[in-house]
């Protein structure tokens, strides 16, 4: 009996919601500055420090081809639709590349190929045979121009007669030439504005937390008696304010 008496008993302690509200408030100056800090950071970094980027976007069109070997207009397509692939691969080669290089004048000095073959990317929807290519660049005429001539140097390389890429001569028609993109396509300021908030508000929340979680002082007589199973009779005023007003 005496030994069931003096096991003891683990009594699993949570914070309550009016606890965590209570911790909240009190740290409601930090939360206001934290937040609003790292808000302004987020400001400064969206409209002062990134440069925005312009896109612009051509378009090919992989040609189907009613050869005595295909009988039907959709194995046709099926072929056409295998050779966007190959287009992909072929723009990126560095003979597209080099050409793109050599007939744009507007390129920075030092402009290399792997800064080219990483600025545009190629897409197209589901079963289309048209391609889209979106050239990403700071100068929206520069993204244009890259764009066009990735577009007109392609077709004239694969049409040409001594080309590797034979499969792809007279099978690609131009659709649609880029324009001069009139507004940036990134940042998206507002979103980063609303991250930088939300992000200021969970960084506060966590330096709060962690705050707590290492401080080992009892802050009232109840903290005392729910903790240690006590009754606190007195307490020692702790702050200059609280003994003046014992006095």
């Amino acid at each position: 009996m005496d030994e069931l008496r003096n096991q003891d008993v683990i009594v699993e302690e949570g914070i309550t919601l009016s606890e965590l509200i209570a911790i909240v408030w009190k740290n409601i100056t930090l939360v206001v500055l934290v937040t609003l800090w790292v808000t302004v950071l987020g400001v400064i970094y969206t409209f002062v420090v990134v440069k925005p980027t312009y896109t612009a976007e051509a378009s090919i069109m992989i040609l189907t081809d009613l050869s005595a070997g295909i009988t039907t207009e959709q194995s046709a397509i099926q072929v056409a639709l295998a050779l966007i692939p190959t287009y992909q691969d072929f723009m990126s080669t560095r003979k597209v590349l080099d050409s793109v290089v050599a007939d744009i004048d507007g390129l920075p000095q030092g402009y290399s190929i792997s800064a080219l073959r990483n600025s545009f990317s190629i897409s197209r929807s589901t079963n289309s045979l048209i391609v889209y290519i979106k050239v990403v660049n700071q100068n929206p005429e520069l993204a244009k121009e890259i764009a066009n001539q990735l577009v007109e140097n392609s077709i004239l390389i694969a049409d040409n007669e001594q080309t590797e890429y034979r499969p792809l001569k007279d099978k690609l028609r131009l659709v649609d030439l880029a324009i001069t993109p009139t507004s940036p396509t990134a940042p998206n300021k507002m979103l980063n504005v609303v991250i930088s908030f939300l992000l200021g508000g969970i960084l506060s929340f966590g330096i709060i937390f962690l705050k707590e979680l290492f401080n080992n002082k009892f802050q009232s007589t109840n903290e005392m008696e729910k903790y240690l199973g006590i009754n606190v009779i007195a307490a020692v005023p702790g702050t200059m304010k609280e003994r003046k007003l014992v006095d």
